[in-house]
Parts: structure tokens; sequence; C-alpha cells
């Protein structure tokens, strides 16, 4: 063998060990990376507004966990009001941990209680271990007990669909009513 096959053959040996050396880490699937959030919030406080420049939805939590990849802010203690499109606060949600995706929807865990605002309206107080609200077609949903109440009723079942903008819900299994006359 000639000194030049020798050299070829050197340099084809380290370009293999630099190769192994340097190649790029294969990334792991989503379900198994370790996300760490792009911003930490304490006492987060955000309002959106319309066109016309009121506020149609505000947040509040007590702390806050962004995660851009996933387009999703996790909550501890949050607070969502929801306006009417004359920007008058219309609901009041809380609860005690919580997940908002950006524009889309949302969802509370652990006592879960939302307030109606309006001085007409229909439900006062509504309570439950978990919530979703659905931004896009102004939906509130859950698929665990729900309690209702009223000044003129109590009501409770399992499960609940509502319109947040005309303020109605319907529980959907197991209800029962008390009714009262002022």
């Amino acid at each position: 063998m000639s000194r030049q096959t020798w050299a070829f053959g050197g340099l084809f040996l380290v370009a293999l060990i630099s190769w192994q050396w340097f190649k790029p880490v294969a990334t792991k699937p989503a379900s198994q990376q370790d996300y760490q959030p792009d911003f930490i919030a304490k006492n987060l406080k955000s309002v959106q507004f319309n066109q016309l420049g009121l506020p149609y939805r505000s947040l509040n939590a007590d702390y806050a966990e962004h995660y851009e990849p996933l387009t999703m802010t996790l909550m501890e203690k949050p607070v969502i009001l929801l306006y009417t499109p004359n920007g008058e606060p219309q609901w009041r949600l809380s609860g005690d941990e919580g997940m908002i995706n950006t524009d889309d929807n949302a969802v509370l865990n652990g006592n879960v209680i939302g307030k109606g605002l309006q001085a007409q309206a229909v439900i006062k107080t509504l309570t439950t271990e978990y919530l979703e609200l659905d931004f896009i077609n102004n939906q509130l949903r859950s698929n665990r007990a729900v309690q209702l109440s009223s000044p003129t009723y109590q009501a409770h079942g399992q499960g609940l669909l509502g319109q947040i903008d005309q303020q109605t819900v319907e529980l959907l299994h197991d209800t029962q009513a008390t009714y009262t006359t002022p």
C-alpha cells in the first residue's frame, strides 16, 4: 500500500470519528420532551380589548407559566372575567388551577365558581370542580357535578352546556331543582 492510500484511509477514519462525535442529538418525541416555561409571572393581570377599545376578557392569576411551543399557559388561582359587547362585566369565573390556550379555550379545575354579574342574570352562582370555556363558540362545558343558584331556585345535576353570551346553561343529567317564590 502506498502512503497516499494510508493518508486517505486515516483522513476517512478521522472524518468518521468526528461525524460520530459531533452528530446532532436526536430530539425526543413531543410526549417525552421536558418543556421549560418561556416565562413565569406572579400576580398576572391581563385585559383584552375588542375593536371598539372595550374590554371583552380579562385574566388574573396568582402564578402563571407560559409555554410558547404548546401555546398554553398554566395558572394557579385564575380569575377570568368575561364582558358583554358593551364592555360591562358579565361573568366572573375562578378556580384553584387553570390552563388557557391562546385565543382558543380555557379549563378551570378545583373549586370552580362562576358568578353572573349582570343584574338580570338568570344564574347568580355556578359551582363545580371542572369547567371548560370555549371562546370560539362562546360555550361553557363540564362533565362533573354542577350546582346552580339564584334568588328563585337551586339546581344541581351532572354535566353542563351553556352559552356565555346568552347567559343560558343546561344541566345534562340527573337534574334536580327547587324553585321558590320571592
